[in-house]
């Protein structure tokens, strides 16, 4: 099975699959999905412990936008 999951690096306030919050921002993830008008965006942030635990690592932010464009749409974030 494909997964439809895709992360792109960016600094977070907080993990929102965890709960922390941190002191300022650390550098994590942001969870991207498509919506039905075709704009991709950033649904959650991911901080660097969930990350490691799951051995994810995100896409820089040139191959987000590439990758997203590749499947259709455009990106907003």
């Amino acid at each position: 099975m494909r997964s439809n999951k895709m992360y792109v690096e960016m600094q977070v306030p907080e993990c929102d699959f965890t709960g922390t919050r941190y002191d300022g921002e650390v550098k994590g993830a942001g969870a991207v999905a498509q919506g039905a008008s075709g704009r991709w965006c950033v649904v959650m942030y991911v901080g660097p412990e969930y990350l490691a635990k799951h051995g994810i690592t995100p896409l820089a932010y040139e191959d987000a936008i590439e990758k997203c464009e590749a499947k259709g749409g455009w990106a907003e974030f």
